[in-house]
Order: structure tokens, then sequence, then C-alpha cells
């Protein structure tokens, strides 16, 4: 039992040194922290080689900079077209759709914020989506709820599939090298990110028809006026379910036909393109009109800034078309690109003499190098923006990612090093294999009911989806291998809870909160935004065990 308590105790201290309100520290120092305890463990309790420790570290590092490079690029392009007024052309194409602030809020938090999860994620869709929805007339508290509330479903596929590619990077190696697996289910790493691929589409999917109505009824709950409540949520009920349709079923068929990286895109293109020309027709849409009290009707509102207002709407969406349009070609196998561009790779084998110490990275393949950095670059220099300002937009873009960057480099090493501590001279079963055991004793059977709780807790610690994963994915895999259930369901499982605990994420509260002059109703935000991540759970669950019994 003490090895269990050892070998959970760097993840415990993370949990601590984030929740503990007389110490919260950010997540890279709460991570520092436990790399050096993982360290440590390592060394002195598993005995493991210097040579091993450094070559598995070093490994961790370069698998942090993969993930790091998709989050780059993807932030670089948006700041790009923040800067060149392409993103106000687009959030002004949303202002005169519908009057009518319920469906204001599904469009613009829920599909929108969808279409630029799938495209940057990382905060960024509540930052820019609850801002546009104040401008509309919104109160800012009301704004940053919706927006958490619907950045959910498409987290696992942000920025072309980071947090999942993290997911399933994150174990790459136990995928071949773990002959309990190999036996029983022997999927690659290729076919184990597809198939976790289809099932957190499924789970969240099924599920995600139903946030539309979540975020309409929290949003209801706490503006609409007494006595109407019940009546402002029947009428939206069915335009709210066919919106949430419009982005789950395109989601889940798109992640079976091409994979991870488009799921959250063309789910939110699809979904915004036929809920729009629905609510301009008033297809579903209410013949109520619902504002709040003493709302200004929205001709008479100063929505946007003059800077940039020739661009018309089309052009403001046409470098996300270039970029769709990109990745399409690019990954689909019938255009013949993908294996030029994955012929060009970088790697090790048995680095520092350590044998099962392999790597490798295909630079052209990353997304975030090729096209987002790319796109941006391209984008600010055909808008007539100098090299000088590309430069500045290059550089403050990594500079606002440095506690991201820091807190992977941490969290990957030290998930690293847990994971492959079983190349020792102690004899014990990794560090991880020993946490499973432990919590496989523990819950039983019964431990799927936790996997995606355990998502949740480390995005609301850690502030990101991609982090819950790096710091969980392995303690999922091994501890269904040892009750007997197909790990898939666990690290999809994981992946979906890490994508539901955005709605009370630390950091994306702060940062909506910020961008929205809401700074001091976070505690608010996220007690409000509990009820929804549980309903939202409970969902998932159900999906899940449906799934487990066909």
């Amino acid at each position: 039992m003490i090895y269990a308590v050892l070998s959970l105790s760097p993840i415990l201290l993370a949990l601590a040194a984030m929740v503990i309100r007389r110490i919260q520290l950010s997540a890279p120092k709460a991570l520092l922290l436990s790399l050096l305890l993982t360290i440590f463990l390592a060394a002195f309790v598993w005995q493991m080689e210097p040579a091993a420790l450094a070559a598995f570290g070093v490994q961790g590092v370069c698998k942090a900079l993969e993930v790091f490079f998709i989050i780059f690029g993807a932030i670089l392009f948006l700041n790009m077209l923040r800067r060149t007024g392409h993103m106000e052309a687009i959030q002004r194409s949303f202002s005169r759709v519908s009057p009518d602030r319920r469906v204001q809020a599904i469009l613009i938090a829920w599909l929108f914020g969808a279409f630029i999860e799938g495209t940057a994620g990382y905060g960024t869709p509540a930052a820019l989506a609850a801002p546009l929805l104040v401008a509309l007339g919104f109160p800012p508290v009301a704004a940053c709820i919706v927006c958490l509330i619907a950045n959910s479903a498409p987290v696992p596929f942000a920025a072309a599939g980071a947090p999942i590619t993290a997911m399933a990077s994150s174990i790459a190696s136990e995928l071949t090298a773990n002959a309990d697996y190999a036996a029983r289910y022997g999927l690659g790493y290729e076919d184990f990110l597809q198939a976790c691929t289809e099932m957190t589409t499924l789970f969240l999917g099924v599920g995600g028809i139903a946030v539309p109505l979540l975020l309409i009824g929290v949003f209801l709950f706490r503006y609409g006026e007494k006595g109407r409540r019940g009546r402002d949520f029947a009428e939206i009920i069915p335009f709210a379910l066919f919106t949430g349709l419009a982005f789950s079923a395109p989601y889940y068929l798109i992640s079976r036909l091409f994979g991870h990286e488009f799921p959250s895109i063309i789910g939110a293109v699809f979904g915004l393109v036929v809920s729009v020309a629905a609510a301009s027709r008033g297809f579903l849409v209410p013949k109520h009109v619902w504002r709040f009290p003493n709302d200004l009707p929205l001709e008479g509102r100063a929505i946007f800034n003059d800077s940039h207002k020739a661009m018309p709407a089309w052009q403001g969406w046409l470098p996300y078309g270039c970029i769709g349009l990109f990745l399409l070609i690019s990954r689909v196998p019938a255009f013949g690109l993908r294996p030029l561009l994955q012929s060009c790779t970088v790697g090790w084998e048995g680095l520092f003499g350590v044998e099962s110490c392999t790597y490798s990275f295909q630079p052209l393949w990353n997304a975030g190098i090729l096209p987002f950095a790319l796109f941006a670059v391209l984008v600010g220099l055909l808008s007539g923006v100098g090299v000088k300002d590309v430069g500045r937009v290059c550089l403050g873009s990594f500079f606002q990612l440095l506690k991201v960057f820091s807190a992977l480099v941490f969290g990957v090493a030290m998930v690293q090093i847990m994971m492959n501590s079983g190349v020792n001279n102690s004899g014990m079963d990794s560090m991880l294999l020993v946490a499973a055991q432990a919590l496989a004793d523990l819950t039983g059977p019964a431990f799927p009911v936790i996997s995606p709780f355990i998502g949740v807790l480390g995005a609301f610690i850690s502030g990101s989806c991609t982090v819950s994963c790096v710091m969980f994915t392995s303690l999922q895999f091994h501890t269904a291998l040892l009750i007997g259930i197909d790990p898939v369901y666990t690290c999809a499982l994981q992946t979906a809870g890490g994508a539901i605990g955005n709605m009370i994420c630390i950091n994306n509260v702060v940062s909506v909160s910020a961008t929205t002059g809401a700074n001091g109703h976070e505690g608010e935000i996220i007690s409000t935004n509990l009820l929804p991540v549980v309903v939202y759970v409970a969902l998932v669950l159900a999906v899940a065990f449906a799934a487990m019994l066909a």
C-alpha cells in the first residue's frame, strides 16, 4: 500500500498545490514540484538509472513540444486574424441574424464558439464569443456563463485535435510495449487514436445535443422573468435541439470518416450554416422575441469599432476556409498529399543507450506548423501588415503561451518518467501501474463511473483538457486493463471529462471574466456551471454504459 501512495503522490501533490487555498500555485509551478518529486521517487525508490531518467525526461519534453506547436500555430493564426480585422468581420456577420437573446446565445456561444474551439482552442472561444455577446447587450456574467457551458463538446478536437492527440501520445509507447494490452486488444497508435476519437464524439455528441438546452436553461433561470421562465424555455426547445443536432451529427460522422482533426471544425461549420439559415428564416424560432429587462433594440446599439468596417463577411471567413480546405486535402488519403507530408521525420532510437526510449516527429504533419503558422504569416503579409508587425504578433503569441508551454513540459515529462519507471533496478512495476492496481482494487468494475470526473478535476485544476489528459490518461489506461475493460472506453471518458471540465476551468473563467469586465464574479460563474457539468457527465456515462453493453 505504501508504494501505491508513493506512486500517486506526484499527481496528488499537483492537485493539492493548485487547489488548496493557502497554497494555490499556478499549473506550471505545481507541475514542476510534481516533476521534481517524480524524479526523486524514480531515482531513489524505483531505482531508475540516471541515463533512463534523462532519456524519458527528454522524450517528455519533445512530446510536449509537439502539442505546443499545434497550440502556438492556432493562437498565432487567431491573433493575426484579429490584427488584420478578419475576426471583426466574422463577428459582425452575427449581429443581424436574430434579435432574440436566446437565439443569439445559441448561435454565438454554442456554434461560433465551437468553430473557434476547433481551429484555435485553449480558452479562446469564451474569450472571443463572450465579449461579442456583451457588445450585443448581454450582461457580462450571463455572457461568461453561456460561453463556458457551450465550450465543452468541441474541446477534445481543439486546434485540429491537440487534446486528443496529447491523450494518445502520452501512452504511445504503452500501446506497443504492454504485453497484456497487445494480447487482448492490440491496437497500434493510429488505430487507438481513431477508436478513442469515435468513442469520444459518441459520448460528447449524444450529450451535446442537449448542451444548447443546458445553457439556455441556466440562462433563463438566472435572467428570465418569474412566472414566464418555463414558457420561455419551452418555446426555445425545438430550435435548441435543432442546433444541438446540427453540430453533433456531423461531429460524430466526421470523426468516423476523417479522424480527429475535423470533428469540431466541420461540425461547427455545418451547424453554423444550417442554424443561421434557419434563424434567418424563422424556422423553429419562437415568435415571441425574448430580451433582457430594459434591453435596447439591436438597431440602436453601437456594436463594433469603425476600424476594418469595410471588410465583408466572406472576406473575414476566407482564411478559415483556406485552413479547412488544406486540412481536408492533406488528411484525406485519396488526395495523396499525406505520405509526402509524413515523409519528413526526425527522432531517435535508444536515446542515451536506453533501448526502449524511441521517438519520432513529423514536423510537416503537425497542424500547428502547417497550415496554422504558415497561413497566419501569409494572411498578415497579404493583408498589408508589415514584416515587423507580423514578427510582433508571432512574438506576442509565444509569450501569451509561455505558461501553457511550461505546464506541458513539466506535466508530460512527469508522466513519461512515471510511465517508464518500470525500467529500473528494483524489479517493481512502473509508478503508474502500481497506482492503477491500487485504483482497480479500490473501485473494481465501478471505475468507469469515476473516469470522467477524474478528467473534469484535471481540467478544473490545470486549466486545460490537454494537461488533464497528459496527467491522467496513463492511469485510466492501466486501471482499465487491470479490471478487464477496453482502455478505449476509459481513455475516451477521461477526454470527455476533461472537455466538460472546461465549463468550470479556473483559467478559462478568469480569462473570460477579464475580457468581459466580470472580474470578481468568478466564484459565481463556477458555482452556476457546476450543475451543467454534473448533468453532462451523467449523459456521457449513460451513453458510455449503453455502448459497453451493446
